[in-house]
């Protein structure tokens, strides 16, 4: 059997699957019309909506999945090869990522040099067989270190590292708040990287402008510390920031930010450290539409969700305009300073004056400078940022899902 056939073979069953994957029904449309197209062969129409489903959804199986089949249609292979691993990585044992690994051994046996042979008794004769078996998702990845230190420096509450982009050296701003990680077409013509071919994958904004400009989503081979993954990268057309070095990379392991230490602490999930009985734990909640971690914040009494964003150092928490500080029981004084802040896209005006009380599970904060933008009116919620944690070691614990955060 070729290797068409083995996936034209793949994708009638995954058709048959596919819509008891998601609940939502809206989920269910956009992704099945996306098939649809798929299926008739309008590759580059399928591409731009599991795209946009993406955006919302991106850990959706079937989406990846297909996804990579169309890019892979439009000579795409590169894409698609990235497509594959996402949906391998988050589902090694089920029938989509089995079927998404069969394609990558064919696209790239290199990726799974990784995996080992070992022999096992057979069941039925006296003699042993060989099988294969992954060292990796449900326990550890042995073909790297389990846990390493990546040397940090600090730049007014900034933490970078330094960061290889396909060969390439380059200094990266640590931030969880953005989904993938950042660089712009001006910064990659410094360090000698080629950039995206083709037209953008659409107009994106920052949280500090309304300003947009045109993005692609380019998988690249990231080593930090050593370690080095295939991830998706965002590049802008025109950063007006540092890079970012954001969750596609940094959210495959749990890492803990040592700022007076100045290293950042990686190691693998799943490697059990036990309790920490020194740290304050915070629970958070995982968001895949936007890749975010979502904390519960107590502002002047009042119950609200922010995104922990190691990237924010403008503020303990920048909300995006008025009307959001107003939800979350913020009213902006009238002696407010109006200033400026910067991001990706450029910069935006906005006022900045203190809160008197900000807790955060067993964390707590008094007079809090806080940022409210003019004109933003983003839907995300506000961004907590580094001047509500100062004087805190962190680890984010992926397995329990918590923050912990130490005093140091």
């Amino acid at each position: 059997m070729n290797k068409l056939t083995i996936i034209n073979c793949i994708t009638a069953l995954l058709a048959l699957q596919a819509p008891t994957c998601l609940a939502a029904p809206a989920v269910e449309n956009q992704r099945d019309q996306a098939i649809r197209l798929y299926n008739g062969k309008n590759y580059r129409a399928a591409v731009q909506l599991f795209d946009d489903h993406l955006l919302l959804y991106p850990d959706d199986l079937y989406a990846l999945y297909y996804n990579g089949l169309a890019c892979q249609a439009t000579g795409n292979l590169e894409r698609a090869k990235l497509l594959y691993i996402h949906a391998y990585t988050l589902a090694p044992r089920q029938q989509v990522g089995i079927y998404a690994k069969a394609i990558l051994m064919k696209l790239d046996a290199s990726l799974f040099a990784h995996e080992k042979a070992v022999v096992t008794p057979s069941s039925t004769k006296s003699a042993s067989r060989v099988v294969t078996t992954r060292v990796a998702q449900d326990t550890l990845d042995h073909s790297i270190p389990h846990e390493w230190n990546v040397p940090c420096t600090i730049d007014r509450n900034k933490i970078y590292v330094d960061v290889q982009l396909n060969g390439r050296k380059i200094k990266m701003m640590f931030d969880t708040g953005d989904p993938t990680m950042t660089i712009g077409k001006n910064q990659m013509g410094e360090i000698g990287l080629e950039f995206p071919k083709g037209p953008p994958d659409g107009n994106m904004g920052g949280s500090s402008s309304d300003d947009t400009t045109p993005f692609w989503r380019v998988p690249m081979r990231v080593k930090v510390g050593g370690v080095e993954r295939t991830v998706e990268v965002t590049v802008l057309e025109n950063n007006q920031a540092d890079p970012l070095l954001g969750q596609s990379y940094a959210g495959l392991f749990e890492c803990t930010v040592d700022v007076s230490g100045k290293q950042i602490h990686f190691r693998q999930r799943g490697l059990n450290k036990g309790k920490n009985r020194n740290a304050y734990e915070v629970p958070y909640i995982y968001q895949e539409a936007g890749n975010r971690i979502l904390v519960d914040v107590e502002i002047n009494g009042k119950l609200g969700r922010c995104i922990f964003d190691t990237g924010n150092t403008a503020a303990g928490i920048c909300f995006n305009d008025a009307r959001q500080a107003t939800a979350y029981g913020v009213s902006i004084p009238h002696d407010a300073v109006r200033t400026t802040t910067s991001g990706i896209t450029g910069a935006g005006r906005c006022k900045r004056f203190t809160l008197r009380r900000v807790r955060m599970g067993p964390l707590d904060k008094t007079d809090l400078s806080v940022t409210v933008s003019e004109k933003t009116d983003d839907n995300e919620p506000p961004l907590l940022g580094h001047a509500f944690w100062e004087g805190f070691e962190y680890t984010i614990n992926r397995e329990k899902k918590i923050i912990e955060f130490v005093r140091r």
